[in-house]
């Protein structure tokens, strides 16, 4: 067998950014994916249109990662949201920022994100293996060291190894945790995956009739045994079954079963600021029954009703002439605070992204190699890495994917690919 300068186990978009700026560098580069075809998680990404990045400034990049701005700010400063821009640009796939400092292709094809990137590897040099699922990944005992990477069909040796498998979401996309095996049978410490971005399912669930309503800016906080653990700000959509949207979804890597949301769904106004506001539309409409006159104060009209269920029955046709002040003070508590009790989370085959994978304290955070099996790198969603919606995780797994090639180039004394 051929001894190859660096080879890289998944073809994502982190291993493909890898694999490319590799192989320009000339170093000889093996990529080999478990499907027939690559990508295929990527292809799923954004309903198909790939949300590949953010237009977010640096500092705003790093709150998107949680507790791991830290680890991923090497990464970023590498290969940027800028540097990612130009990547595809050059190859006539502009990016267009749509909403929300979001970035796509300007195509929202994310078929044209794959090609340029098969392409590019292609041009590159690098050697793309489909169909051949790793079994095992074995250090060699030779001098120089390297590794023995066993697949269903065929066996190669590299001087360096990358593990860019994925994590476990989108299990039908090939995305089923491969590269926590490798890496643990390499000796690395793997934080217990769980679902991120994934949706939230409440106890009893009274908000059917609500599907497809969104609320925007709305303050989700969330309290484990009676103590507030967290709190987010963004965009709510309610569905056929639970919770879903931006804030949800941003908010699921810290969220557990048994823990209480609440949604400010009036707004960030505090109950006595609702309960005057009640009062005066009272006061101005007294014959309006109590549903139309919360629906005025720009609450839609079914999420108005759940509330006012919540409250006592038959309360919807009350009017304001006859409107008591307890009954004014449950209404305002019930919008300030709407309460659910999480039942569960969604799974991975729902979940957006994976929390947890392999553990970011044995990982060189500048060079995306392992601090325990040297020469052997990381990059993207198998790390203990998880962003926000709106592009962080795909604009890690590329500027990972880019930096762990620095790296390797480096250590190879090559010269760098420009981009």
């Amino acid at each position: 067998m051929d001894l190859v300068d660096v080879a890289i186990i998944g073809a994502g978009p982190a291993g493909l950014m890898c694999a490319y700026r590799c192989a320009s560098a000339g170093l000889k580069t093996l990529l080999i994916e478990k499907n027939e075809k690559p990508g295929r998680k990527l292809l799923a990404s954004g309903a198909g249109r790939c949300n590949v990045s953010s237009a977010r400034a640096l500092d705003g990049y790093l709150l998107a990662y949680g507790d791991k701005g830290r680890f991923v700010k090497c990464a970023l400063l590498n290969f940027s949201s800028a540097a990612l821009r130009a990547f595809f640009e050059e190859r006539g796939l502009p990016l267009a920022e749509l909403h929300d400092g979001k970035l796509f292709p300007a195509t929202e094809r994310a078929s044209d994100v794959l090609r340029a990137l098969v392409d590019s590897c292609d041009k590159a040099g690098a050697t793309l293996i489909r169909g051949n699922p790793v079994r095992e990944i074995a250090r060699l005992r030779e001098a120089d060291g390297g590794f023995e990477i066993r697949g269903e069909r065929e066996t190669h040796r590299s001087a360096r190894v990358v593990i860019s498998c994925g994590g476990a979401s989108y299990p039908a996309t090939g995305s089923t945790g491969d590269g926590y095996r490798f890496a643990a049978a390499l000796g690395h410490a793997i934080v217990a995956p769980r679902p991120a971005l994934a949706a939230v399912y409440p106890v009893s669930y009274d908000c059917v009739s609500c599907a497809g309503i969104a609320l925007e800016k709305t303050r989700v906080t969330w309290r484990r045994d009676g103590k507030k653990v967290g709190e987010r700000e963004g965009s709510v959509l309610f569905t056929h079954e639970g919770l879903s949207g931006p804030a949800i979804l941003d908010s699921s890597r810290d969220i557990k079963p048994g823990d209480e949301i609440s949604l400010a769904i009036a707004g960030t106004c505090a109950v006595e600021t609702l309960s005057a506001r009640l009062v005066e539309a009272c006061a101005a409409s007294p014959k309006k029954n109590l549903k139309n006159l919360i629906a005025s104060l720009g609450i839609p009209e079914a999420l108005a009703l759940v509330a006012l269920s919540r409250c006592g029955t038959g309360l919807e046709l009350q009017t304001g002439a006859t409107l008591s002040r307890e009954t004014r003070r449950s209404v305002a508590e019930a919008l300030a605070d709407f309460r659910f009790t999480v039942a569960r989370l969604g799974g991975f085959g729902e979940a957006m992204a994976t929390a947890g994978g392999v553990d970011t304290r044995e990982v060189n955070m500048r060079t995306m190699e392992s601090l325990v099996v040297p020469g052997l790198y990381f990059a993207g969603e198998v790390l203990d890495v998880d962003g926000d919606t709106g592009g962080f995780n795909l604009q890690f797994a590329f500027s990972s994917g880019a930096l762990a090639a620095t790296s390797l180039i480096k250590t190879a004394g090559r010269h760098v690919a420009s981009s």
